[in-house]
């Protein structure tokens, strides 16, 4: 019994000692070699057919390939073998580089791709990028990755469209950039980063239109700019400042119709250009100022004319009056 012990134990030791060897072993000294007197070539043995997604048997045209086929690098290294049942492609394989190390493991449930795909950099064996389908769509996270093996790229879909948040990466996996999606279409907030993880502008959409406030920032996070939409159309106040949070320019909007008074500044806050609007949108007056404060009327007060002219035609029809 103790004899049975002894043995079992050493067994365990080896298989663990085994293990451990083969998985710092490097990949490219692991490759795979085609064995041509038995592998079942695919290119020579097997023909896949676009349009029914069907492998057939290239000796016997009309049937339908069953079983497992290689095809082999020219240096001799295994570059892929894929099991097929009843023509269709089916079961877990994994692709090579010619170095012998992975190129990409998917997984494909009767003809289609299903579950979590991944793909290599050469030699190293580090993931490049990860992506979940569900019965030949996108579903789920698509992540890439760089060399160094920092998130370069985080998306989510579902059924093919983008749908969750979207984000982007400095190195280091910084965030540059997350944006949220629903069924294709921008929805919600996008924020965007500099490396420092200051902000750089926050943006809104709703089904993929702007909607809601949109802000952009100095380095020092003061507001360069902000603006207001609602379902895509210009809904409040556009103001622009400088650095010392002086407005360089201020327009208003209702339903992308402009009203009041618009204004643009120069650096040090004098007038440049003014536009006066009325209702639905009708410019009334504008007028310049030059960098000498020169003041330049490009259309006269179009609303105290019109009260003007009412005024006199009243005058006149009144003194024209007489009594018999």
């Amino acid at each position: 019994m103790k004899l049975h012990k002894s043995i079992f134990t050493l067994f365990i030791l080896f298989f663990y000692t085994f293990q451990s060897f083969s998985q710092g072993t490097p990949c490219y000294k692991r490759k795979k070699i085609c064995n041509y007197q038995y592998v079942t070539n695919c290119y020579e043995k097997v023909a896949f057919d676009s349009a029914s997604n069907r492998y057939y048997s290239r000796q016997s045209l009309g049937t339908l390939f069953d079983g497992t086929c290689s095809t082999c690098h020219r240096n001799g290294v295994v570059e892929q073998q894929i099991t097929i049942v009843q023509g269709r492609r089916n079961g877990s394989d994994t692709s090579y580089f010619p170095s012998g190390c992975p190129y990409s493991s998917q997984t494909f449930v009767n003809g289609v791709i299903h579950g979590t795909s991944i793909s290599y950099f050469d030699s190293t064996n580090r993931i490049k990028s990860k992506v979940n389908h569900f019965m030949g769509s996108l579903y789920g996270p698509f992540v890439v990755f760089n060399k160094k093996g920092d998130t370069l790229k985080y998306q989510e879909y579902e059924n093919n469209l983008l749908s969750g948040m979207k984000k982007e990466y400095y190195e280091n996996s910084k965030l540059k950039k997350i944006v949220g999606y629903k069924a294709g279409r921008l929805s919600g907030s996008q924020i965007n980063y500099d490396e420092k993880g200051n902000k750089l502008l926050e943006l809104n959409y709703l089904e993929g239109i702007k909607h809601g406030a949109w802000i952009y920032y100095f380095n020092d996070q003061t507001v360069a700019r902000e603006e207001f939409w609602t379902k895509g159309l210009k809904n409040g106040e556009f103001i622009s400042y400088n650095s010392n949070g002086e407005l360089l320019s201020e327009k208003y909007f209702k339903k992308n119709v402009p009203y009041g008074t618009h204004k643009e500044y120069y650096k040090d806050a004098r007038e440049k250009h003014v536009k006066v609007f009325a209702k639905k949108g009708v410019l009334i007056e504008e007028y310049s100022f030059d960098e000498y404060g020169v003041k330049n009327q490009i259309l006269e007060n179009q609303g105290k004319k019109k009260c003007g002219s009412k005024k006199k035609k009243k005058e006149e029809n009144a003194g024209g009056a007489s009594i018999d």
